[in-house]
């Protein structure tokens, strides 16, 4: 793995993951628990979070082979999806930041957000599980299986950086406030925006120099 690899696999799932944005979910989430409480739901989400991460990144390309999907094909698509997620974020409105409503719903309810809605969409969403699929797509060396455990090294350290931004989610929002989280969220949301392009073009260009076919279905 070369060292612009690295940083853009650091870059792109720190985007897609958001701690900030996770952070400020995590709050209203689990507001009336206990401290303790607090720490084993952000570890258990974080962990939740990493499994369907990892597992889907491992065993994604393999999937789509058989669903007779290429990977220029998975890349287009997701590149349209995360510019859509990239829209929602950087045009959210100000009082709402980009958290959906059903989120903040469930803030309110007396269930255990461990799984849903932290883990699952809010730290490994649709945009971070396409991103992950695309970079163990890029692993391409004769030393992939040392460039498979680099990505998954990275992807931990992104997640130990969610785990931390949601312990600390309440000094986060005394630092930065809502107006200031909220332009965070718009600027991580321009950086998506860029990756999403990024994840077009290359599907486009992979498919019009003819490098693409298409595996049969299994």
């Amino acid at each position: 793995m070369t060292a612009g690899f690295g940083i853009y696999t650091f870059v792109t799932l720190l985007a897609m993951l958001n701690p900030i944005e996770a952070a400020g979910a995590f709050g209203p989430l689990v507001s009336g628990y206990a401290p303790e409480r607090q720490r084993a739901i952000a570890l258990k989400s974080t962990i939740v979070a990493g499994v369907i991460l990892l597992g889907f990144g491992l065993v994604g390309d393999a999937l789509l082979r058989a669903l007779g999907i290429s990977l220029p094909a998975f890349r287009i698509a997701g590149g349209l999806l995360l510019l859509k997620v990239a829209f929602g974020m950087v045009f959210a409105e100000a009082a709402s930041s980009s958290t959906s409503a059903s989120i903040r719903a469930d803030a309110r309810a007396d269930r255990d957000p461990t799984v849903f809605p932290l883990a699952i969409p809010l730290i490994s969403g649709p945009g971070a599980l396409t991103a992950i699929v695309t970079i163990f797509g890029r692993a391409h060396s004769h030393h992939i299986v040392i460039e498979y455990v680099l990505i998954s090294l990275i992807a931990v350290v992104v997640l130990a950086l969610v785990f931390l931004a949601m312990r600390g989610s309440q000094a986060i929002l005394k630092v930065f406030g809502a107006s200031g989280m909220d332009a965070i969220g718009r600027v991580v949301g321009i950086v998506v925006a860029a990756i999403a392009i990024q994840l077009v073009l290359e599907g486009l260009a992979e498919i019009m120099h003819g490098a693409v076919v298409i595996p049969p279905p299994s």
